[in-house]
C-alpha cells in the first residue's frame, strides 16, 4: 500500500502569545490528489503549510511526508516537494536564467537537465522576454511565476503551493491553472491554499475549509452538495433584492418558486462558493455537516 504523499495527524501550532495559529488539524493528502486549503485571509492556512513544508515546528502533531516524519527527518522530507510559499523569496541580483542555473545545481540536476527543463518552464511560464532580468527587476506576477518554476524544475513528486496566483492577472492565472493541472497529470501531487472559490473549484479533488486554525470540512464539492441537499439554485428578485433558493432537485425548487408567484428567475447549479456559505455562516464557521476526514 503506498504511503500517503501527506498525512497530518493533530497538529497543533501555538505561539508564545498564546495565538493558537492550528487547532487539532488532521488531513490526508492521497498520491496523485490535488487538494485545496480554502479559507479567508488569517484563517490558518500558511501555517499549516509553513509545518507542512517543514518551515515551522509544530506545536504538537505529526506530520509525514510519503511516509517520513517530518519533523524528525525535515531535510528528507524536504527533498520530495517543490514549494512556493506566500512571500517571493530570491537572490536578488541574478537574473531569471541564473535562478534557475543555481536552483538546479542545488538540487543535484544535472546541467543538460537543469538547462532542458528550466528552458521549458520558462516558455510555459511566460518569462521568455524576462529571462535576462534580475529578480528584483520582475513585477510581482512576474516573481511568482518565476517561484512556480523554481518549485517545478526538480520535478519534485509534491508540490506544495500557498497562495499561488495572488498577484497574476487573469491571463496567467489561467495559464498557471493549466501548468497545475498538466503537472498533476504526469502523476505528481498538489496541496494548495486559496482563498479562491474559483480556484479551488476548478482545480481541486477535494476541498478542506479553514477558519481560524481549525480545518472545519473536507470532502469533494460533489459529496459537500449532497450532503447538503443542494445541487441546483433559483435566483429571482423580490423587493429590488436579488434573493436565491437551494434544493437538491431542479425540478422541486421550480415548483416551489412557481408556487410563490415568481415569474422570473434563474436556475443554475450551484458552485463552490453556494457550498461554501451554505456550509458557514459567511465567515467560515461551519453551520452543520460533513466534517473533517479523521
Amino acid at each position: 500500500m503506498l504511503a500517503a504523499a501527506v498525512e497530518v495527524r493533530n497538529l497543533n501550532k501555538r505561539y508564545r502569545s498564546g495565538t493558537w495559529a492550528n487547532r487539532d488539524i488532521t488531513l490526508t493528502v492521497e498520491p496523485g490528489e490535488l487538494l485545496a486549503i480554502l479559507g479567508p485571509n488569517g484563517a490558518g492556512k500558511t501555517t499549516l503549510v509553513r509545518q507542512i513544508t517543514t518551515e515551522l515546528l509544530p506545536t504538537s502533531g505529526e506530520v509525514r511526508v510519503f511516509g517520513l516524519d517530518a519533523v524528525s527527518h525535515p531535510n528528507e522530507a524536504k527533498a520530495r516537494m517543490g514549494v512556493i510559499p506566500q512571500e517571493t523569496n530570491f537572490y536578488f541580483g541574478l537574473t531569471v536564467r541564473h535562478h534557475f542555473r543555481i536552483l538546479g545545481k542545488l538540487r543535484g540536476l544535472p546541467p543538460s537537465i537543469a538547462s532542458s527543463r528550466a528552458a521549458q518552464l520558462v516558455s510555459d511560464l511566460g518569462l521568455e522576454e524576462h529571462k535576462d532580468k534580475p529578480a528584483e527587476h520582475l513585477s510581482g506576477g512576474l516573481r511568482r511565476r518565476l517561484l512556480v518554476g523554481i518549485a517545478m524544475l526538480a520535478e519534485p513528486p509534491l508540490l506544495v503551493l500557498d497562495e499561488p496566483s495572488v498577484g497574476l492577472d487573469p491571463e496567467s492565472r489561467r495559464d498557471l491553472w493549466e501548468l497545475l493541472r498538466d503537472y498533476r497529470r504526469r502523476g505528481a501531487t498538489v496541496l494548495l491554499t486559496t482563498h479562491s472559490m474559483e480556484e479551488a473549484e476548478l482545480l481541486s479533488d477535494r476541498v478542506g475549509i479553514i477558519h481560524d486554525g481549525s480545518l472545519l470540512a473536507l470532502d469533494t464539492i460533489a459529496n459537500f452538495r449532497a450532503a447538503h441537499g443542494f445541487d441546483f439554485k433559483v435566483s429571482y428578485l423580490a423587493d429590488g433584492r436579488t434573493e436565491v433558493l437551494y434544493g437538491a432537485s431542479d425540478t422541486e425548487l421550480l415548483q416551489q418558486v412557481q408556487s410563490l408567484g415568481i415569474r422570473e428567475y434563474a436556475v443554475s447549479r450551484t458552485t463552490l462558493e453556494d457550498v461554501y456559505l451554505g456550509l458557514t455562516d459567511g465567515k467560515g464557521r461551519l453551520k452543520e455537516g460533513p466534517t473533517a476526514d479523521a
